[in-house]
């Protein structure tokens, strides 16, 4: 298992931020979203064997969903990589701005 250096870097704090206009935005409170009660779903009378899997699989929008979803997995490992990619460039530039070895 590779090790890697161990960076200090000194206690700063951030500028506050403020973004007028975000009071306004509609609250959600997640406690009051009522899901259905899957528990409550009986599936032991299902056939599987009756499925016609190829057929669910040919069906246009279940093609179009799972290109939207490949779509979207790809844009999250984008930006994560994205993410990674401007965490070195704060490192990097944290390092030059307080001159610390590593």
């Amino acid at each position: 298992m590779t090790s890697f250096p161990r960076i200090s870097v000194p206690n700063f704090t951030l500028p506050k931020v403020t973004l007028p206009g975000l009071d306004k935005l509609p609250k959600v409170d997640l406690p009051k979203i009522s899901l259905p009660q899957l528990h409550s779903i009986d599936l032991t009378n299902v056939d599987l064997s009756r499925i016609n899997a190829s057929a669910v699989l040919q069906n246009p929008v279940v093609k179009q969903a799972t290109e939207v979803g490949y779509t979207a997995v790809g844009f999250a490992v984008l930006g994560f990589q994205k993410a990674q990619v401007r965490r070195r460039e704060v490192l990097e530039s944290l390092k030059s701005r307080f001159n610390t070895a590593q």
